[in-house]
C-alpha cells in the first residue's frame, strides 16, 4: 500500500489538492483545518463536508530508509520482515512506500513510513464511512517532495520539525540517502536549547555512512506556540519562523542552511501554528496518496467530470444528428427495397447483394446500441468497491476492457491485508459479490506469506440487456 511508486519517480495522476477541498493536517495527536489564515482544532474530521486531503502521522508513524535484498516488487515484504523480527515493528505493521528505486537484480533501496496497523486501520475506516472523498497522505512524503524538487548534483538534507521531533531526510533529487529522528526530551523552549549539536552530530554520520558531502541543510515545521498579548505572539511568531538553531546547525556543519518561508495560522485566541506544510501539500498530488487505487480513480473521476459536462453535450449533439440522418437514410433503403421487391418474380429471383452502405450502417447502429447498454469504468470501480467492501482489501492494479461484443473484462491484481484465515474469508467474500454481480472468474492466481494474501483475478461478464 501506498503512493504508485517505482525507481524514485511517481507514477501514474498528477491531480493535485484543490481550493474547495479540505486540507487537513493530523499530526502529534492534533488534527487541524487549515483554511482562511486559520488552523482550526478538529476533533473528527470526517465530520466535515467535503472532499478531504488528510495529511497524517497515523498515530506517530516515523520514516525509514533501507536496503534490503530482495527485487523491487517484493522490496515492502523484506523489509517489514526484518522489522518486525528487530523488534522494530508489529506483526501487523504497515509499511507506506515513498520511494524506492532497484539496485541489480536483487536489491532495492526505499523510504518508506512504518504505520502501527491498528492505528492505520482507524484512519482507513473514517475515510471509509466518510460520504465524500477523503484521501490519506502519509506527513513523511512531505520531506521526500522538497527533496525532489533540489538539483541532482547537490546532497540536500531536509529537517522537518514538529513538536519535539526532527526527522532527517538526507538525499537527491530522485535518490534518498538516509532517514532519521533526533527527539528532545520536551517541545518547550528549553528542551530544545541544545538542538543543533544533536542533529549535528547525528547527521555528520549519516552524511559518513552515505559517503556523500553535505550541500545545504533545509528546515521547515509544523510547530505550534502560544501568546499571552498580540506583542508576545508576534515575538513567539518571529523566533519560530526564524529557528535560530538551523543557522547554528549550518555553523557547526559548515554547510549552507535555510529555513523555509513559513505562514502564520491562528487556532484560537491565544494559540497559532507556524508552517510551510500548507506550500508543500499544493505539490502532492493523487497518486502518491496511501488509499486504495478505487478511491483515487473516484476522486480524479469527480474532478474531471465538469470538464467532460460540455464533450458530452457536444456529443449528445452529433449522436442526434446522426441518429436523423440514420433515420432518414432508413427510410430511403426502405423504399428502394419495396420497389425491388415489387420488381422481383418467382422465376426470375436471384440472390440480390446487400447495399454495402446499409451494412455499414447497420454495423454503425449495433456498435451504438452496445456503446449505450455498456456500463461506464466509473460505474464499474464503484461495482468493484462495493464488493471489495473497502476495508482490508487493496487493489494495486485495474485493467478494464471491452470486446466488440460488449464483453466487459476485468484484471485484478491486490492483497488482502490480514493473516491467512481471515485474508482467505475476506478473499472469497469478494469472489462471491463479484459472481452476484455477474462477473465470471476466468482465473484466479493466490500466494500468501504471514501478513497478507496476494491474488490475481481474471473477470468477465456479458453485455446486459
Amino acid at each position: 500500500m501506498g503512493g504508485n511508486v517505482r525507481n524514485g519517480q511517481p507514477r501514474g495522476w498528477t491531480m493535485n489538492i484543490s481550493e474547495s477541498d479540505e486540507w487537513i493536517v493530523d499530526l502529534d495527536g492534533l488534527a487541524h483545518r487549515l483554511g482562511d489564515g486559520r488552523a482550526e482544532p478538529v476533533s473528527d474530521p470526517a465530520a466535515l463536508q467535503g472532499d478531504k486531503w488528510v495529511v497524517s502521522d497515523f498515530g506517530g508513524a516515523m520514516a525509514r530508509f533501507m536496503t534490503v535484498e530482495a527485487p523491487l516488487a517484493y522490496a515492502e515484504v523484506v523489509a517489514r520482515r526484518r522489522l518486525q523480527e528487530s523488534g522494530e515493528a508489529q506483526e501487523h505493521a504497515r509499511l507506506l512506500t515513498h520511494w524506492k528505486r532497484a539496485r541489480g537484480k536483487t536489491s532495492t533501496e526505499l523510504y518508506f513510513t512504518v504505520a502501527e496497523g491498528e492505528r492505520l486501520r482507524l484512519h482507513e475506516d473514517r475515510a471509509h464511512d466518510d460520504p465524500h472523498h477523503h484521501l490519506l497522505f502519509s506527513v513523511h512524503l512531505l520531506p521526500y517532495l522538497l527533496l525532489n524538487q533540489q538539483p541532482k548534483d547537490r546532497t540536500v538534507a531536509v529537517l522537518f520539525e514538529h513538536d519535539r521531533h526532527v526527522d532527517i531526510l538526507l538525499g537527491r533529487s530522485g535518490q534518498v540517502l538516509a532517514a532519521s529522528r533526533i527527539s528532545s526530551y520536551g517541545s518547550a523552549r528549553v528542551a530544545k536549547e541544545n538542538l543543533a549539536e544533536s542533529v549535528a552530530s547525528e547527521l555528520r554520520a549519516l552524511v559518513i555512512g552515505a559517503q556523500a558531502t553535505l550541500n545545504r541543510i533545509l528546515h521547515f515545521g509544523w510547530l505550534l506556540g502560544e501568546g499571552a498579548d498580540e506583542t508576545a505572539r508576534a515575538v513567539e511568531q518571529q523566533r519560530l519562523r526564524e529557528a535560530a538553531w538551523v543557522g547554528e546547525l549550518g555553523r557547526i556543519l559548515q554547510a549552507p542552511s535555510e529555513t523555509l518561508p513559513a505562514t502564520v495560522l491562528k487556532c484560537s485566541d491565544e494559540g497559532f501554528v507556524v508552517s510551510a506544510i500548507p506550500a508543500l501539500m499544493r505539490v502532492m498530488n493523487v497518486s502518491q496518496a496511501s488509499s486504495p487505487v478505487v478511491d483515487r480513480l473516484q476522486y480524479q473521476a469527480q474532478r474531471l467530470l465538469p470538464n467532460l459536462l460540455p464533450v458530452a453535450f457536444g456529443l449528445t449533439v452529433v449522436l442526434f444528428l446522426i441518429g436523423v440522418w440514420l433515420n432518414t437514410r432508413a427510410g430511403l433503403l426502405d423504399a428502394e427495397a419495396n420497389r425491388l421487391e415489387r420488381e422481383m418474380t418467382v422465376a426470375t429471383a436471384k440472390p440480390e447483394t446487400v447495399d454495402p452502405a446499409l451494412g455499414k450502417m447497420v454495423t454503425f447502429v449495433d456498435g451504438l446500441a452496445r456503446l449505450r447498454a455498456s456500463p461506464s469504468w466509473h460505474e464499474l470501480l464503484k461495482e468493484l468497491h462495493e464488493a471489495s467492501d473497502g476495508r482490508r482489501i487493496v487493489f494495486d492494479q485495474v485493467t478494464i476492457e471491452q470486446d466488440d461484443a460488449a464483453k466487459i473484462q476485468m484484471s485484478l491484481k491486490g492483497r488482502v491485508q490480514e493473516l491467512f484465515a481471515v485474508a482467505s474469508a475476506d478473499y472469497e467474500a469478494m469472489a462471491a459479490r463479484l459472481r452476484e454481480r455477474g462477473f465470471q472468474i476466468l482465473s484466479s492466481e493466490l500466494s500468501t506469506d504471514v501478513t497478507e494474501l496476494r491474488f490475481n483475478l481474471k473477470l468477465e461478464r456479458g453485455a446486459r440487456p
